[in-house]
C-alpha cells in the first residue's frame, strides 16, 4: 500500500514538472515572443504552434505602417515604423516584427522608440517585440512604433513581416489568435539623401582620413544639430554631436581613434533637413 502511494505521489509530481515545462514557452511570451517567429520566409513559422499558441496563424491587413514616402525610402534615412492592432473585446496583445529579405537578412537597422514597451530579442537587433508593460490596453487598441534606418543603395525592396497576438488573457496557451501582416517599402532609386536639400555646404575632410574627421557646414538660422556616423549597412554607430547651433558658418572635428578602417556616412540632421557623406577611414 505504502509503494502506490509513493507512486501515486511521484506520478503527480511527474505530470506538473511536465505541464509546466509545456507552458513554459507561452508563459514567457508576456515579456516577449522568441525570437525567429515572425512568419517570414526565414523563419517559416510564427507562436501559432503547438507547445506555444496551438492554432493556425491567419493574415490580416494595414496593420504595420510608416512614414516613408510613396516615392520609398532613401538609403540612410531614418523612418518611423509603427504597428497597431485592434479588437473591441479584447485588451491584451503582443508582437513581433523583423524586416528581412527571402533569405532571413536583416535590412536596415531598427532602434527602440519606447524602451518601457518594446525590446530586442537578442543582441543583433534583428526581432523588435513587446515587453510586459507593453502588452496591456484598455481602449482594445494596440500601437508600438520603432525607428527604422534604411539600408544602402542597391538593396531594393524591404518587406516588414509581423506577427501579432490577439490575446483572451487567460493565463495559458488556449483562446489566444496569432494573426500575421506584412509591409512593403520600395527603395527610391536614383534619388540619394543628398537630395534631400541643399547639401552644397556641408563638407568633410580630409577623405581618406586617419585619426580625426573636420566638419564644415553653414546654417542658414538658429536650429537644432544632430550628427551621426553610420557604417553602409545604415548602422548608426555613434552619435558625435546633438546641440542648439546659432545661423552662421559651423565647423567640428571628430576623433576616429575608436573605428577600424573603412567606410563609413556621416550624417548631418538639421531640423526636416538631412545631408549625408561618405568617407574612408584608412
Amino acid at each position: 500500500m505504502k509503494r502506490n502511494t509513493r507512486f501515486i505521489v511521484f506520478s503527480l509530481i511527474a505530470a506538473i514538472i511536465v505541464a509546466g515545462n509545456s507552458l513554459q514557452p507561452a508563459e514567457g511570451n508576456g515579456s516577449g515572443a522568441p525570437a525567429g517567429n515572425t512568419g517570414s520566409p526565414a523563419d517559416n513559422k510564427t507562436c501559432a504552434r503547438l507547445g506555444c499558441h496551438p492554432g493556425t496563424a491567419t493574415l490580416i491587413s494595414d496593420v504595420i505602417t510608416s512614414d516613408v514616402p510613396a516615392t520609398g525610402y532613401v538609403p540612410g534615412y531614418t523612418y518611423t515604423i509603427t504597428a497597431s492592432i485592434t479588437d473591441p473585446s479584447l485588451t491584451k496583445f503582443g508582437f513581433q516584427i523583423s524586416p528581412q529579405n527571402n533569405a532571413g537578412t536583416l535590412l536596415g537597422t531598427m532602434a527602440l522608440l519606447d524602451a518601457n514597451k518594446t525590446k530586442f530579442t537578442s543582441n543583433t537587433n534583428k526581432y523588435i517585440t513587446h515587453k510586459s508593460a507593453g502588452t496591456t490596453w484598455p481602449g482594445h487598441t494596440a500601437t508600438w512604433s520603432f525607428s527604422w534606418t534604411a539600408p544602402i543603395a542597391g538593396t531594393g525592396d524591404v518587406t516588414f513581416y509581423g506577427a501579432f497576438n490577439f490575446s483572451n488573457n487567460n493565463n495559458n496557451t488556449s483562446g489566444d489568435v496569432i494573426h500575421t501582416s506584412t509591409l512593403t517599402i520600395p527603395e527610391a532609386f536614383g534619388v540619394g539623401i543628398d537630395d534631400i536639400c541643399d547639401s552644397h555646404e556641408f563638407s568633410l575632410y580630409p577623405n581618406p582620413a586617419s585619426s580625426e574627421i573636420l566638419l564644415s557646414y553653414y546654417l542658414s538660422n538658429s536650429t537644432a544639430v544632430v550628427i551621426s556616423l553610420y557604417d553602409l549597412s545604415g548602422k548608426r554607430l555613434a552619435m558625435l554631436q546633438q546641440d542648439i547651433q546659432q545661423e552662421g558658418k559651423q565647423y567640428a572635428s571628430f576623433s576616429l581613434s575608436d573605428f577600424a578602417n573603412g567606410t563609413y556616412i556621416i550624417e548631418l540632421r538639421t531640423g526636416d533637413k538631412t545631408i549625408t557623406r561618405k568617407f574612408v577611414k584608412i
